[in-house]
């Protein structure tokens, strides 16, 4: 009776040292599927904020989606100073993230007011980062920021 349940035991153990395998092995099968169709699929993201926002990609030549973002207005009364959240710009090129290192320009306007413009670089996802930017503008209203043709606009 003890060997039989000791050789049960060893079975068990068997068992379980095929499921991590197993795991193991889709795994590796994922890691690999994803670093192939990474800039795919992070183009094909990209793609859906830009057709919610009202952007359109077209996957071809260098492209510019504005992320989202919201501002807020402080002064008055006829005049306000008009301040933006952080936000981020992905460039693409040929409906791929595009290189690191690539200098981004925007240009950022309030409604009744003048417009400010900023620049930022890349990373290597294709991303430019950018602070916060204030304008001034009517005390209600929408911003706009625009970049390469493509642009973004909330109420504040």
């Amino acid at each position: 009776m003890f060997i039989k349940f000791s050789h049960k035991r060893l079975e068990e153990g068997q068992g379980l040292i095929e499921y991590a395998l197993i795991l193991v092995l889709v795994s590796i099968a994922v890691i690999i599927t994803l670093s192939l169709l990474g800039d795919s699929i992070g183009g094909v993201f990209w793609q859906v904020d830009a057709a919610l926002s009202g952007q359109t990609i077209t996957g071809n030549g260098t492209e510019y989606v504005v992320g989202g973002f919201s501002a807020s207005s402080s002064g008055g009364p006829a005049v306000c100073s008009v301040q933006t959240s952080t936000f981020v710009v992905t460039v693409l090129q040929n409906g791929s993230p595009a290189a690191a290192g690539q200098t981004v320009s925007v240009s950022i306007s309030a409604t009744g007011g003048a417009s400010g413009s900023a620049s930022a670089t890349t990373d290597a996802s294709g991303q430019a980062s950018f602070g916060a930017q204030t304008v001034s503008g009517n005390c209600s209203g929408s911003v706009t920021i625009s970049a390469g043709g493509s642009s973004r606009n909330t109420n504040y």
